[in-house]
């Protein structure tokens, strides 16, 4: 069928609608239920079914599908509708929340992560509503809360069996295609010591901040020999302490000290693996040391994920990309952490990410996506739409 996409799909009714979106704000302590209920209204005027899941109280997903005439594939749209927060409203030089426009960019908190992909998402499934009479297979939409922290949102889809033969999330992708990311584990490393006054300082004294210096020296070798692994999709794995606190008092030998640890993980590593060889590692310096009494305790989980490059979602990405952008895309992998994953390794529904904008401008201060990635993202999408429903 020849549609001409790129005269149909109106820049100002994406970013008119990625407006809307970013002026209601939604990071984890509230809003997602506003922004659930303006979509829900938008995308019921587009003839989609619609439905709110209810997943924390006041934190719901939702849903929306059409179904074509014929049997086909099915192609879920993933992209969530929390953001983090704006952190000091101080160093921002525009409202986060205003949504302005100026010099070909759209500003405000979740302009790219990715408010302004979810925009792009519902623009191109209204082009196939307003411009095909029928289809084969179905159109899913799934906006998710929670991804920014736990991905419980996506969780839920997978939990209620809410399936497609194939999936997008519309992530940042640096005008690549990623059909690969790390996981993410979070975990608290715990060491004790026994409390004394500090003049009993000696070499023979049982402190638990200088009990973890000795845990820490490990994490950085361990960190050192990590930078030594390569997957070539996704890099190397990596390891950071992010927060440490410990001790009572100046005058006090601490009786406890405690660290938060960042993993990131590779496809083809295992959590279960990556914790026993840790706790081999410290239990080898305490052999040497008994006072060196330890903990870990885990967070959170997120898995890596990795999907085979013949894959019809991943060719389907392709050809649609080079077909609206006019370049084959570089097929890769991105370092942070989705909820690609969960749809792949838990929902068994291949997907990769592929959205507006530059992962480096998602979480910033003056956050902004260009409006012609906007725009491009919302006819790749349209293309594939038109592809996947009218060929199979």
């Amino acid at each position: 069928m020849n549609l001409d996409i790129k005269s149909k799909i109106k820049e100002e009714e994406i970013t008119n609608l990625a407006q809307e979106l970013i002026k209601i704000p939604s990071d984890e302590t509230a809003g997602e239920k506003e922004v659930c209920e303006y979509l829900k209204n938008v995308l019921k005027s587009l003839g989609m079914k619609v439905w709110l899941q209810e997943v924390l109280p006041n934190r719901p997903n939702i849903i929306a599908e059409v179904v074509g005439d014929k049997v086909g594939k099915s192609l879920m749209f993933n992209g969530h509708i929390d953001t983090v927060p704006i952190g000091n409203i101080e160093k921002w030089s525009v409202d986060p929340y205003s949504a302005i426009i100026k010099n070909g960019k759209l500003f405000g908190r979740g302009a790219t992560d990715m408010k302004g992909s979810i925009a792009s998402m519902i623009i191109a499934i209204k082009f196939i509503m307003n411009n095909l009479e029928t289809f084969n297979g179905k159109i899913i939409f799934t906006g998710v809360m929670a991804e920014e922290t736990t991905g419980l949102g996506t969780q839920k889809i997978v939990e209620e069996n809410i399936k497609a033969d194939m999936a997008i999330v519309g992530e940042p992708s640096d005008e690549k295609i990623y059909r690969a990311h790390k996981g993410t584990m979070w975990f608290n490393l715990f060491t004790y010591g026994k409390l004394e006054h500090s003049s009993e300082s000696n070499s023979g004294s049982n402190n638990a901040i200088m009990n973890m210096m000795k845990l820490i020296t490990e994490i950085n070798e361990i960190g050192k020999e990590l930078e030594t692994i390569e997957n070539n999709l996704v890099g190397h794995p990596s390891i950071n302490i992010g927060l440490i606190e410990g001790g009572t008092k100046q005058n006090m030998i601490a009786d406890s000290c405690k660290i938060s640890i960042d993993r990131r993980t590779l496809p083809e590593e295992k959590p279960d693996d990556i914790l026993d060889k840790l706790r081999m590692r410290f239990n080898e310096l305490r052999s040497v040391d008994d006072r060196l009494r330890f903990n870990l305790e885990i967070d959170t989980i997120r898995e890596a994920v990795e999907v085979a490059e013949s894959e019809q979602i991943v060719q389907e990405v392709k050809n649609a990309v080079n077909k609206i952008v006019n370049k084959v895309p570089t097929i890769s992998g991105m370092k942070a952490t989705t909820d690609m994953s969960i749809l792949v390794n838990q929902g068994n529904i291949p997907a990769v990410i592929y959205g507006p904008g530059f992962i480096k401008q998602a979480h910033t201060i003056d956050e902004f996506v260009e409006v012609k990635r906007l725009v491009e993202s919302s006819q790749v999408y349209a293309k594939l739409l038109l592809n996947i429903l009218m060929n199979n």
